[in-house]
């Protein structure tokens, strides 16, 4: 994530983490192929309303590697350029110059073995942090694992119920 285009006042908070798919000893984890995991969050991308409620968002015409997505939560609307790199990333970007927020993210499939899937969530956005008691920073950090977690376990749900990939 570059940093080139954002002015060196600004204040940014960088963070990531890492969610379990597939572990072939612990056969509590239902298996999801790598594709399956793809298409899953590159709909989430795609739909990310369908994972939060409180988010509405729209498609402007797409490339098959990118597309940009129109959010509104509450009073707030912000042009989120999304690129897919097919079957191991995709990207996201709220460019800070221009919008209220800046706001990058990367979503990565990694298999360190065969049949061992995760996914790597690295976020770099404007941070909150506030003088005083309350660190928005951490909570922020917590808000998205969590959102994150929530989403593979809907990706899960999704595929158990026979999804093909197919918005819904």
């Amino acid at each position: 994530m570059s940093r080139s285009h954002l002015s060196s006042s600004r204040s940014l908070l960088r963070f990531e983490h890492l969610i379990q798919i597939n572990d072939p000893a612990d056969h509590r984890l239902p298996v999801m192929s790598r594709e399956a995991l793809w298409q899953g969050l590159v709909y989430r991308a795609r739909y990310p309303d369908h994972f939060n409620p409180a988010l509405q968002s729209t498609l402007e015409p797409e490339s098959e590697t990118s597309f940009v997505r129109v959010l509104a939560a509450g009073d707030m609307n912000l042009r989120d350029q999304v690129t897919l790199m097919p079957d191991t990333e995709i990207q996201t970007l709220i460019d800070g110059t221009s919008q209220a927020i800046h706001a990058e993210s990367i979503t990565r499939i990694e298999e360190p073995q065969p049949g061992f899937l995760f996914v790597r969530f690295i976020y770099c956005r404007d941070s909150i942090s506030s003088q005083g008691g309350l660190d928005a920073d951490e909570f922020l950090k917590s808000a998205y694992l969590q959102n994150d977690r929530e989403a593979i376990a809907t990706i899960r749900r999704m595929i158990a119920e026979g999804w093909a990939g197919r918005p819904v």
